[in-house]
């Protein structure tokens, strides 16, 4: 019986201490007396507490509070050069790693090209490990202070078990324990999840979500994903393949997706289908400023080349990029009337590469919803821009670290 109670006594201080590091990192910055006071902790069981966060080295001083007519109180908030998080974003095209510190400033940022036959073959598990290796080297970050590695990856897959699934355009990583690969390397706890789910938690906490409890995000980009959060959590639906609306049907006789299925949303609007509408359109003979570069080599013409045309007024460009809009605007409308989010939130590369793109999606969605709802929903475009997935998966690290309590901490942690 007493050692069930001293397990209990110990528990209940872990999770003050959880507790009052929490509010340390909501308000910026805090006295004693406040976090007694928001706490409902005694005023020595918060000094306690404080002493042992600063053995820690988690959190330091940052100078006084106003004086009520005593001394002044000292205020305490996070050291941010404490602990780090690396989060990675692995996309068809382009890898972005970001380094966070423990506030949620990016601290580094490191960007490459995708090695797009790696793709296919185990290959891109070395790409991934080299570009982590390489942001971490770059910012001169010691490996003793980064927390864990966040990663996302284009699913489906499985982020509790960690393995990737089936992604339609990464045949390399079908079947792959990429969580324990990635963890064994490195020695660092690590998670993976949806891309998009984490674009969206991203987005949620740190761009153009905050403030909302139930965000929508949908990534218009080589491929199209979507992430979900629900009452300000992320949704990963039974078991975890929520938020696939890139693989809903879209049109019943359009052209066969990479997942298998006819008609899904990024068969018929995503990147890849622009450039293959795109190719079709020329060979039936239509102009555009890129017609003999396709006619000479077919394959170099990329979504980058189609984007750049159509700013630079190339008209078959545009007229496939509004056709993108239009179908993606569907599919959010009916997302919309299905969920109600507060906000949807629109990125990737489509969106951010050409600017008309989403002032035509929230045109055409807007309009096919009840127009009594149509003035309460937030369509934003996304505010993180192509780094939004890397910081998200960095953001997912922190997020296990403050919710944890303090006997869960890694030993290495606790100095």
């Amino acid at each position: 019986m007493d050692r069930m109670k001293g397990a209990n006594n110990r528990r209940i201080k872990s999770m003050n201490l959880s507790t009052v590091l929490q509010y340390i990192r909501n308000q910026g910055q805090i006295s004693k007396a406040e976090l007694a006071e928001k706490t409902h902790l005694s005023f020595t069981a918060v000094t306690n507490i404080i002493e042992k966060l600063l053995s820690y080295q988690v959190i330091c001083t940052s100078g006084y509070d106003e004086s009520s007519g005593g001394r002044k109180p000292l205020l305490y908030k996070l050291d941010k050069d404490r602990f780090y998080s690396v989060g990675l974003h692995l996309s068809l095209s382009r890898i972005h790693v970001a380094i966070l510190d423990i506030e949620g400033n990016v601290y580094a940022k490191y960007e490459t090209k995708t090695n797009g036959d790696a793709l296919q073959t185990n290959a891109i598990i070395a790409q991934l490990i080299s570009c982590i290796e390489e942001a971490i080297m770059q910012s001169k970050v010691s490996r003793s202070k980064i927390l864990g590695i966040g990663m996302g990856i284009p699913g489906p897959l499985n982020p509790f078990e960690g393995v990737v699934l089936s992604p339609p355009n990464m045949k390399g990583l079908e079947g792959v324990h990429l969580k324990q690969i990635i963890s064994d390397h490195f020695q660092l706890e690590t998670f993976i999840e949806k891309d998009a789910d984490l674009i969206a938690l991203g987005e949620f906490l740190n761009g153009a979500g905050q403030g909302n409890q139930n965000v929508f995000y949908l990534d218009a980009d080589i491929g199209i994903g979507s992430g979900l959060i629900v009452n300000s959590k992320l949704y990963h639906g039974f078991p975890y393949g929520a938020g696939e609306v890139g693989h809903g049907t879209i049109n019943i006789d359009g052209p066969r997706c990479n997942c298998g299925n006819y008609g899904c949303l990024e068969a018929v609007a995503s990147g890849l289908a622009i450039v293959r509408r795109a190719g079709e359109e020329i060979r039936r003979g239509a102009d555009a400023s890129f017609r003999d570069q396709y006619l000479q080599d077919e394959n170099s013409v990329t979504i980058y080349t189609i984007l750049d045309a159509a700013n630079d007024g190339d008209q078959l460009s545009i007229q496939l990029l509004r056709e993108s809009a239009r179908y993606v605007s569907i599919a959010i409308g009916n997302v919309i009337n299905l969920l109600m989010p507060e906000i949807v939130i629109i990125g990737g590369t489509l969106t951010h590469k050409y600017t008309p793109y989403f002032d035509q999606i929230k045109e055409m969605a807007l309009s096919r919803i009840f127009s009594s709802f149509a003035h309460n929903i937030q369509i934003k475009k996304s505010e993180l821009e192509m780094f939004s997935g890397a910081i998200g998966a960095a953001m997912h690290i922190l997020e296990n670290f403050f919710n944890k309590d303090l006997e869960e901490w890694p030993e290495s942690l606790q100095l």
